[in-house]
């Protein structure tokens, strides 16, 4: 485990120094409240395309920056960060709000106080001159983009996307997915082995979003042999070894590609 963490910070020490921008950022939101998410951009110009990421967990400390700029992360989001950038995209990961300090519980994920926060961001990111904006969510991270997905009314997103959801019953049902017009994709693992987010499960979000909005569903195949536990991130469930092919059906789909029914 420590030789890959090595190996992880050696990656992100190399593919930092093309970023334009690696900060932590943090702004206001809620009377009282702030919000500090990582922002990573390409160092080139010119690129109008945003990512607000959404970790899973309770989305505490998502992320580490050291003295010399150095990002590491477990989340499959999070260590998947240089990919997206390469591909054109700026990366917003968000982490908990000052009045959460702890994480975001279930609960807070569907609020509307979360979708207050996150509006204020967007409107940020707006005024920073991106004009497409698009929700990402891994695991529980998925309730975040979804809800948010459906309450927020701002022309500047264009779609959703939703990495290893999890079960529709117990944690989608009750967020107003019958609200949510904007595009979904979905990338599944056919071997996720977490308990609350299996690949049936995850067809059974998409027949329930396709009801009211366009949805296209990736199944995901191979990857590395596990070296965490089914719901952590070292697993089929954050797509360990398998991460740059999923970055690039999102890529591709941002870009208005038709994404793939199946990869491996």
């Amino acid at each position: 485990m420590y030789h890959f963490f090595s190996i992880l910070v050696f990656l992100l020490t190399v593919t930092t120094t093309s970023y334009a921008i690696t900060e932590i950022r943090t702004i206001p939101t809620r009377p009282g409240v702030t919000l500090n998410f990582l922002a990573m951009t390409p160092a080139k110009e010119g690129f109008r395309d945003a990512l607000i990421l959404f970790p899973g967990g309770n989305g505490a400390r998502p992320f580490k920056v050291t003295e010399a700029g150095v990002v590491t992360g477990w989340n499959f989001l999070v260590r998947s960060a240089g990919n997206f950038i390469q591909n054109g995209l700026s990366v917003f990961t968000v982490a908990p709000p000052s009045d959460h300090p702890t994480g975001m519980s279930t609960g807070f994920r569907e609020s509307t106080e979360h979708a207050e926060d996150i509006s204020f961001l967007t409107q940020h990111l707006e005024q920073q001159g991106y004009e497409r904006i698009f929700l990402v969510g891994n695991s529980r991270g998925t309730i975040s983009a979804a809800s948010l997905g459906a309450r927020l009314k701002d022309d500047h997103l264009k779609g959703i996307i939703l990495t290893s959801s999890l079960e529709y019953d117990n944690f989608l049902r009750w967020i107003p997915l019958d609200q949510l017009q904007l595009p979904v994709l979905m990338l599944h693992h056919r071997d996720d082995a977490c308990r609350v987010s299996s690949f049936e499960e995850a067809r059974i979000t998409q027949t329930s979003l396709s009801d009211t909005t366009e949805v296209e569903f990736t199944e995901v195949n191979g990857g590395a042999y596990p070296r965490s536990a089914p719901c952590d991130n070292l697993s089929a469930h954050g797509f360990f070894g398998v991460e740059e092919k999923v970055v690039q059906v999102i890529a591709d789909w941002i870009d208005g590609h038709k994404a793939p029914d199946r990869i491996e």
